[in-house]
């Protein structure tokens, strides 16, 4: 599997661990927790592809 991808899937485990973990100790709605999960999974997810996008920007250059 392309090093690249191996990234993008620890990544996007990462983005969705995390919001899950934090669901747990929540005591929150049903819609107010998938509004959590979802805009922190896609935070962190889009901040670590930007940061995976920079790398290999600066190695190509």
């Amino acid at each position: 599997m392309n090093k690249r991808y191996q990234k993008v899937l620890a990544l996007y485990s990462i983005s969705t661990l995390i919001p899950t973990l934090l669901n747990r100790r929540s005591e929150r709605s049903g819609f107010t927790q998938w509004i959590i999960k979802t805009v922190t999974g896609y935070g962190i997810f889009a901040a670590g592809l930007k940061e995976m996008t920079k790398a290999k920007n600066k190695k190509t250059v």
